[in-house]
């Protein structure tokens, strides 16, 4: 890093969280002069209010300028989505924000009195309030007993969006105005739905006329704050920030430094606008890589330049931010935005597609050392080695696990096999912490309600009750007691499971219409295809592509507990189904009983096998329930929009759990695969921690009898690697060997941890000394100096492999 990123980085650092109250007041004050107008005018009109009255913040040394908030790092409020949270919390209920284990965000007496105040306009008309109050009792009582859950995408905005950065580049906001006026005037008000297209339409202008206006106010800040400087070269800076912030977004981007501003004042933009999270960028190497070219060629960049730029850039990016409510924190821990960065892949010609900027990308990722954005290399079978070394040399360096790794393989052929174009697939990006997204044509990648999986086999091995709320769902049709298989308790579980399938479906249908009434976002739409033609915004059906799928948690442990009640009681006959059954009842804490409680729960530990050690019986019993998810998910479900123009609009199945594979463990009691009750389930299709015994190759061949064709949302795979395995050049390429190997055989995704354990438990001791050690929770990287003590154990506690 030179001198300038080393201070931008410092500083990142040395910032505190805090809650910014601006939106929170300019939207408010706009939304109540608006009543009565149709939701998307009205939100486009608070949209243009908030970046025309928020503070504009120029600080020193940027060269890529934009911010979110008053102070770098803090968060806008949303009241309009959920505001419970935000009284009960300046309550100090269950913590005051200040005082969390985790995600801490600051704030003084007067943000507080500003936000509570707004909060008064909000009360009755949020849209988390009106969303429960329209769910049914079951649905409800499902939601409290942790079996699914959607606060993520009720209680916040809806995310995981690419929305066509290159058409930015190329044409401009100009060619997005121009062709949204063109649509409006061909609109003949006459035809029925032509006046809500119109609406959707207007909106959608104000919110590009309201980023253009943004724009140049920053630049008029540049401006001023070069005519209070008397150093000659950042006079001269900012006077050229200026410029460029005057021509992009609005213009075609002239050079790779106008680019890369014109990709951040979108990305802040879109924020901005919506709450949401993991609006990614997706190729991002593709898209900037002719400016970067035609710079060098020109002699007015430099490669030091060109990787100045970039690191300011992704510095830039950690400084966006998201307050969320502590219960739906406890699912995201790690201040994470899941801004995903794609480099690499293939051409539509077969070709190999890295480039310069895909190596600095890299050597970026390697220098400043940051949780975002999330660097994604897509790998094919003509990826060099030598550029999958540099990848792996970064992973070492970085040490959160990033770069990540990425199969356009099984990407591929999942996509294809859902419909998608073929001169479409080879430009799918992973969004958030890994769905597959078409950049610019696809809606949300990820959206729905959660699904505890391993929490409703409990449910069926108690025959059909949460034994934790005494809640009777769904009666088993046959006592567990009386299942002389475990294929017959597999039958009861599939029975289970499409019961609160069909309600996270239900679910996700009412979400989608409460946020038709209450959520349109139409500047964001105008930038994916065919939303302006269509004069729809993405929830009502404006992509061209569309499939929804919420997070599921706790499959890979489901299948250990199926396999270890196969082994234990079925086949070996070690102990009876109820002496099983009582055991779990009692938390494997009764010692009066033959064997013992905490000897029966050894014996499944133990005695049965585990997935992630290439045996075929545990692995068999986790593939036949992730086909049993994945096609009921592809096959039997449709969207809210199916009908209105996207494909495929089904659902597919997610497992990306975040950390919610420890928020869903507080659940669950405890369960035949030897867990204990409140333990963490485990994370994605990741083994359950401390289960693997047979070394990195044996957990990859049994990831690869998985059924990736059904995970188009993706499969989490997290591999912690003993610091020496990356430490040699011979080493790293027997890891590029097997995950060769991997993806051959349609494995999706692989990424490492390479830290000591020591580290990270003395970092538990003595976080003042840690504060920019990295860490790969699940799909994404975060300080883990951050995160809750349950999360910090989670990382620790997973099998340290040798390859």
């Amino acid at each position: 890093m030179n001198d300038r990123i080393t201070k931008l980085r410092k500083r990142l650092f040395e910032t505190q969280p805090k809650i910014c109250s601006e939106r929170c007041v300019i939207f408010t004050e706009s939304m109540k002069q608006s009543e009565g107008l149709p939701i998307a005018i009205r939100r486009a009109e608070g949209f243009y209010e908030v970046l025309d009255k928020m503070s504009i913040v120029i600080s020193d040394d940027e060269i890529i300028v934009g911010n979110q908030a008053k102070c770098p790092k803090s968060s806008p409020i949303y009241p309009e989505y959920s505001y419970e949270w935000l009284i009960e919390e300046f309550d100090g209920n269950p913590y005051y924000f200040d005082e969390r284990p985790g995600d801490k965000f600051y704030y003084d007496e007067k943000t507080k009195q500003e936000i509570l105040a707004c909060i008064d306009y909000w009360k009755g008309k949020s849209l988390y309030e009106n969303f429960r109050k329209t769910l049914s009792t079951e649905i409800n009582e499902a939601w409290d007993a942790g079996i699914i859950d959607d606060t993520w995408v009720s209680a916040a905005g809806l995310g995981n969006v690419i929305v066509d950065y290159n058409l930015v580049l190329k044409k401009g906001l100009k060619d997005v105005i121009t062709r949204i006026e063109k649509r409006i005037s061909e609109l003949d008000l006459k035809e029925p739905g032509n006046v809500k297209k119109k609406w959707f339409l207007e909106g959608a202008l104000k919110g590009n006329q309201a980023v253009v206006n943004f724009s140049n106010r920053i630049a008029y800040q540049c401006e001023i704050k070069a005519n209070e400087i008397e150093d000659e070269n950042r006079k001269k800076e900012l006077l050229d920030l200026a410029n460029i912030c005057r021509n992009v977004p609005l213009n075609p981007a002239k050079t790779f430094h106008e680019a890369v501003q014109s990709i951040y004042l979108i990305l802040l933009a879109v924020h901005l606008e919506s709450n949401g999270h993991a609006i990614s960028l997706g190729r991002f190497d593709q898209y900037v890589y002719p400016f970067y070219r035609n710079d060098i060629e020109k002699g007015i960049l430099t490669r030091e330049q060109g990787l100045e730029i970039i690191e300011a850039f992704f510095i830039k990016c950690n400084e966006l931010n998201k307050l969320r409510s502590w219960p739906d924190s406890e699912f995201f821990l790690g201040y994470q935005m899941f801004i995903n960065l794609a480099i690499g892949g293939q051409t539509v010609d077969g070709k190999d597609a890295v480039n310069d900027v895909s190596y600095l990308c890299i050597e970026a990722c390697q220098d400043v050392k940051l949780f975002t954005p999330s660097i994604s290399v897509k790998w094919f079978d003509k990826t060099s080695d030598e550029f999958m070394l540099k990848a792996l040399e970064a992973v070492m360096v970085h040490q959160g696990g990033q770069p990540a790794f990425y199969n356009d393989k099984a990407f591929m052929r999942t996509l294809e096999n859902m419909g998608i174009a073929k001169e479409d697939l080879v430009d799918w990006s992973p969004d958030g912490c890994i769905e597959a997204s078409i950049p610019g044509k696809w809606d949300f990648a990820a959206k729905g309600p959660w699904l505890n999986v391993e929490k409703i086999l409990e449910i069926t091995l108690n025959n059909g009750v949460d034994p934790k709320t005494g809640m009777l769902f769904k009666k088993t049709t046959k006592d567990i007691r009386k299942c002389e298989s475990t294929e017959e308790i597999f039958n009861e579980y599939k029975q289970l499971l499409k019961f609160f399938m069909d309600l996270q479906v239900i679910t996700e249908h009412i979400n989608d219409e409460i946020h038709v009434l209450n959520d349109i976002n139409a500047f964001r739409a105008s930038l994916v295809e065919d939303c302006i033609g269509r004069g729809l915004d993405l929830v009502e059906g404006g992509s061209l592509y569309s499939a929804d799928g919420g997070p599921t948690a706790g499959t890979i442990s489901a299948g250990n507990a199926l396999a270890a009640i196969d082994t234990v009681v079925f086949d070996k006959k070690i102990i009876t189904i109820e002496q099983l059954l009582y055991a779990l009842e009692t938390n494997f804490e009764d010692n009066d009983t033959t064997p013992k409680g905490e000897e029966i729960r050894l014996i499944l530990k133990n005695k049965a096998p585990k997935f992630g050690n290439d045996n075929d019986i545990v692995d068999g019993w986790v593939v036949k329930l992730e086909d049993f998810i994945g096609s009921s998910y592809r096959h039997d479900y449709k969207s809210s929009k199916y009908g209105k123009g996207p494909i495929p609009c089904c659902y597919s199945y997610s497992q990306s759990p975040v950390t919610g594979n420890i928020a869903f463990g507080r659940c669950i009691g405890a369960t035949p695969d030897g867990r204990k009750s409140g333990e963490p389930v485990n994370n994605g299709i990741s083994p359950a921690n401390g289960t693997e015994k047979n070394g990195a190759t044996a957990t990859c061949n049994s990831i690869a009898k998985l059924p990736s064709i059904w995970f188009q949302k993706g499969a989490i795979f997290n591999m912690r690697l003993i610091k020496p395995a990356l430490a040699t050049k011979e080493n790293r390429k027997r890891i590029i060997d097997m995950v060769k190997v991997l993806f051959n055989n349609y494995g999706q995704q692989i990424q490492f941890n390479v830290v000591d354990g020591e580290i990270y438990k003395e970092a538990m001791k003595n976080p003042q000394n840690y504060n920019d050690l990295m860490v790969r929770v699940s799909g994404y990287s975060a300080l883990f100096t951050t995160l809750v003590p349950e999360v910090q154990l989670d990382v620790i506690n997973r099998t340290e492999l040798e390859i």
